[in-house]
């Protein structure tokens, strides 16, 4: 796999086709990788069942986790902006699993400024994106799970909102050959949206050539959807070690396809290493993290950090702290 990635790069028959589509949807902080743990393997975590988080990714990554499972993650983002997530999955009964989630992308009030007031206006203005999800999972047999995640996105930019409802679904599947599982999702799929109320709008009247004002309505667009699918396996293991490798492909609607890889190295079940790489990505295409957890009677303690690199922004850091129990 790895001698045909480096030959197809330097034929570059991975062309950025689709990059021209940057830019063309809502909600775009939906693309945000929301666990530290995910992001240190390139987010070729569709295959992977890790913690509460990896519902963001697969939904049915829900009834793979037995017990129950609380994620915490804190991102900072460039331009002093941060987002923080949360999400829980619980073994409810037999073959049911059911989880919530929730995110928000936040800032500090900004000063509103003019072309005569480069300096400020006295008002400030804030910006906030939010969602909250229910997801439900069912193991229909040993080897094959599927889940659905319902959610509520919503967006206030100065004061102009606009909010919708989305659907994620997943299936996860164990081949029976070692330890290899193969697995595909669709995240964020729904209807396209535009901000509430309308605008003044400045236009040429053709027929008597004036300037005049009209009221418009905002352009509606469609949300970040994604489709993933991708395989992982321990390629290395012994009692005390093992190295996990992962592949996994992404369709984005908003971007151009691309190719995510990532290992993860782990010690004891305690101690991790993790990298990742996107092929044909510009930003975030290299990144690390670690992790450790720590056993604590009968709780566990984990807690992950991933850097990820930015070509022309600041870089963000990324900080996850899960409980299984």
């Amino acid at each position: 796999i790895g001698f045909l990635i480096s030959l197809g790069l330097g034929q570059n028959l991975f062309p950025i086709l689709g990059g021209q589509r940057s830019g063309t949807s809502v909600f775009t902080f939906l693309n945000i990788g929301v666990s530290a743990r995910a992001v240190g393997m390139g987010e070729s975590v569709v295959a992977l069942n890790q913690d509460a988080s990896s519902v963001y990714y697969n939904p049915a990554a829900i009834a793979q986790l037995e017990k129950t499972d609380i994620s915490l993650s804190q991102i900072q983002w460039p331009a002093d902006i941060n987002y923080d997530y949360f999400s829980m999955t619980r073994h409810v009964f037999d073959r049911h699993y059911l989880g919530v989630s929730a995110g928000i992308l936040h800032m500090e009030p900004m000063m509103e400024t003019t072309e005569y007031l480069p300096h400020g206006t006295g008002n400030y203005f804030v910006f906030q994106d939010r969602f909250v999800a229910l997801t439900y999972g069912a193991r229909m047999t040993d080897r094959f799970s599927f889940g659905i995640t319902l959610k509520q996105v919503e967006e206030n930019l100065a004061g102009h909102t606009m909010s919708t409802a989305m659907l994620d679904m997943g299936t996860f599947y164990w081949t029976g050959f070692r330890s290899l599982r193969f697995s595909a999702s669709l995240s964020h799929f729904g209807p396209q949206v535009q901000p509430e109320g309308t605008y003044e709008k400045n236009v040429l009247d053709t027929e008597t050539g004036d300037e005049k004002t009209v009221v418009t309505e905002f352009e509606s667009f469609s949300p970040p959807t994604v489709f993933r699918v991708g395989a992982a396996m321990d390629i290395w293991q012994t009692a005390q070690q093992s190295i996990l490798f992962a592949l996994q492909m992404n369709h984005p609607v908003d971007n151009a396809e691309n190719i995510s890889t990532g290992l993860e190295y782990n010690f004891a079940k305690m101690f991790f290493l993790r990298g990742g790489y996107k092929i044909n990505e510009e930003e975030e295409n290299i990144s690390f993290g670690a992790g450790l957890i720590i056993p604590i009677g009968k709780l566990k303690l984990r807690v992950d950090y991933a850097y990820a690199n930015f070509n022309h922004l600041s870089d963000p850091q990324r900080l996850s702290i899960g409980l299984a129990f």
